[in-house]
């Protein structure tokens, strides 16, 4: 063979070049270095999410409210708003960086789980049996004594303290032995590896396919859909009964609400609670809040054409108002209620400081009578104190702050309390004789809501329960009553199950960790002398112990004069 023809021969000894992109992605995603610096990054972005304020919920899916909440964020940031939109830094747990970080953190913990196991399975599944001689002089867990009845004696005394004894060589005289005690308790380790692989997935799974959406929905109104796209899976909640339990004293006990949850020609009703959701079709639907802040209010036209009959929701939008109780000279309760304002005093100033409410009073001249008496009242605010001023029939002008009483020959009126009552402005009622309504809903003395209108007529409307009001424009107001509601959460959480076992396993897994360690043993047995050898997680005290497993044989020489002191195990 020639030259030319052996230098063309491949050697056998050389090994392929290039790159292997699979080892290589294989090696980086266990690198611990690596796995620390994605864990890193995760907690940076998450503290970027926490710190910049991130685009509320409801607006992420509604472009022109989203747009509208961006460009307010330019007085904060100006020109870097459009680059840190663009990086998504107002919805950083929401985007796609952020979703595919934690992505490649499950594949790092998957990769180091799988490349775990195998070793994991080696060591509990074939430890090494057998150690060479030197290393019952050197090993950091041993101790040496005599002892009489041999290898026998050693195997009985390990299986009573729960090792799995075996005979691994018998050579030169010497029997040597293997003892092994909650082999299986290394897998606590790869449980609790598991256990973040699952916690990880969970939690991914609820970022990117949970859903979370809060509605306030009352009595006596359509069904309100969940969802803001229509279609076939479209559901409707319905409030049948939004409830607040009261024990005798008048103490909140509970709340609850019974809810119908339709979607399609399927229709659920169960109650729900804070701790205890109604589930139905896959979603969890929980009580979240309660509220009565809420009127049903019904309008017609001067031609009798129904202009609206729906909810006024006063959204706990509150004015405080006097509660006034006028009593006769010999103690008989003539008023005990809110009393609203009616109207206005400007004041001289064009800000709205000395601004002052005014209201009338009215009470009967006596209990039952026909003829009523008549009070001016009007009410400022002073050092963050409500000041009341009275006047009336024998009573020249008089102040009043909470608690104080005025008298004149036949009434005692006592100021209370100022006291908060649902009040909302409304730009566009049907009938308006200006451009803005004011609706209060006060309690009556007989404990019944009603409603007090001020900007449909020229004096302000009172509306009973049930009872239609004309205004000079012909105008029918009618108070269909007070509603009560409730905010139910509804949610889809496909991770919560994964979360749970995650949980449960990585309790699991940590107990066994801390609480079962793996002990392994070798022992070798002479004629003259016994030597044992061994490997105890989490413990320093594994040679004191071997030193009184020797005493306990009988051994003289096998334990220290402190291990004595210290208690035999």
């Amino acid at each position: 063979m020639t030259a030319a023809s052996r230098a063309r021969e491949p050697d056998a000894r050389i090994e392929p070049g290039g790159l292997d992109p699979l080892r290589w992605a294989w090696q980086l995603l266990t690198n611990v270095k690596f796995a620390l610096f994605l864990v890193g990054l995760a907690l940076v972005a998450g503290m970027v999410g926490v710190v910049l304020p991130q685009v509320p919920g409801p607006m992420r899916a509604n472009p022109a409210a989203r747009s509208a909440w961006i460009e307010l964020r330019r007085e904060t940031y100006g020109p870097l708003t459009g680059p840190m939109d663009a990086l998504d830094l107002f919805d950083v747990f929401h985007s796609a960086w952020f979703n595919g970080l934690w992505v490649l953190i499950i594949v790092a913990v998957t990769v180091c789980t799988v490349s775990r196991f195998r070793p994991t399975w080696r060591a509990v599944q074939r430890p090494q049996r057998t150690v060479a001689d030197a290393y019952f002089e050197r090993a950091h867990h041993r101790a040496d004594f005599t002892h009489e009845g041999g290898a026998p004696a050693i195997e009985a005394i390990l299986r009573r303290r729960r090792y799995r004894v075996e005979r691994v060589a018998e050579r030169n005289g010497a029997t040597y032995l293997f003892a092994d005690r909650f082999g299986w308790s290394q897998y606590g380790t790869f449980l609790s590896h598991l256990a973040l692989l699952m916690l990880l997935i969970g939690a991914l799974l609820t970022t990117m396919a949970g859903f979370d959406r809060t509605l306030v929905i009352a009595e006596t109104t359509p069904a309100a859909p969940v969802f803001a796209a229509p279609g076939p899976g479209q559901l409707f909640i319905r409030m049948v009964d939004a409830n607040r339990g009261l024990d005798a004293d008048g103490n909140i006990i509970d709340y609850h609400s019974i809810v119908e949850v339709r979607r399609g020609d399927e229709v659920k009703t169960c109650k729900t609670t804070v701790n205890d959701p109604c589930h139905a079709f896959g979603y969890k639907v929980h009580q979240a809040a309660w509220f009565n802040d809420i009127a049903r209010l019904r309008i017609e036209a001067p031609n009798g054409q129904l202009l609206y009959d729906d909810v006024v929701d006063f959204d706990s939008q509150t004015a405080l108002a006097p509660f006034i109780r006028v009593t006769t000279a010999d103690g008989r309760l003539l008023f005990e209620q809110q009393l609203p304002q009616m109207a206005t005093d400007p004041g001289v100033s064009p800000g709205r400081d000395d601004d002052s409410a005014l209201a009338v009073l009215v009470f009967p001249e006596s209990p039952g009578a026909e003829t009523l008496v008549t009070y001016a009242v009007a009410w400022f605010f002073r050092d963050g104190q409500m000041r009341l001023s009275l006047s009336g029939p024998d009573l020249e002008l008089v102040s009043l702050t909470p608690g104080e009483l005025a008298s004149t020959g036949d009434y005692r009126v006592e100021f209370v309390r100022a006291q908060a009552i649902p009040a909302l402005t409304i730009g566009d009622m049907p009938g308006a004789i200006g451009d803005e309504v004011t609706v209060q809903m006060p309690t009556g003395g007989d404990g019944a809501p009603y409603l007090l209108v001020n900007g449909i007529s020229f004096d302000p409307l009172v509306l009973r329960q049930d009872t239609p009001v004309e205004n000079e424009d012909g105008y029918t107001y009618t108070f269909r009553g007070q509603l009560e509601a409730s905010g139910v959460s509804v949610r889809r959480d496909p991770g919560d199950t994964f979360i749970w076992v995650a949980v449960a396993m990585a309790m699991v897994g940590l107990a066994i960790t801390f609480y079962v360690p793996r002990r392994r043993l070798w022992v070798k047995v002479t004629p003259a002398r016994t030597y044992m050898a061994g490997i105890a997680e989490r413990t320093t005290r594994f040679s004191r112990e071997l030193r009184l497993l020797g005493h306990e044989l009988g051994s003289r020489d096998a334990a220290l004069p402190a291990d004595l002191v210290r208690g035999e195990d």
